[in-house]
């Protein structure tokens, strides 16, 4: 599932390099992923298809590329809601249904 998710983001147009460490965690039921250094920790629910893995991994690689031009560093109120919004701007891969 994951190489299809990685094919798939390449072929949006995506730089997947910088998801260099996926790891399957253990999380609470309304978690499905949470953003690492390098990668992300991924939940079962990010596992519930192949469609929602995408989206989930899209997500992650969008709050990677944040974090890389340093949009996260100072963070204030409203910071991480703005990251939010423009992460669900530019995805691609729509949470499905």
């Amino acid at each position: 599932m994951v190489s299809r998710a990685d094919q798939a983001l390449q072929g949006a147009g995506y730089n997947t390099s910088q998801l260099k460490e996926l790891i399957r965690a253990d999380m609470p039921s309304s978690y499905r992923a949470m953003s690492l250094d390098q990668g992300a920790a991924l939940g079962e629910e990010a596992f519930s298809s192949q469609a929602m893995l995408n989206h989930v991994l899209e997500e992650e690689l969008i709050h990677l590329q944040q974090k890389a031009a340093v949009l996260g560093q100072g963070f204030g109120p409203g910071t991480a809601q703005g990251l939010e919004e423009a992460a669900n701007a530019a995805r691609q891969f729509r949470k499905p249904e």
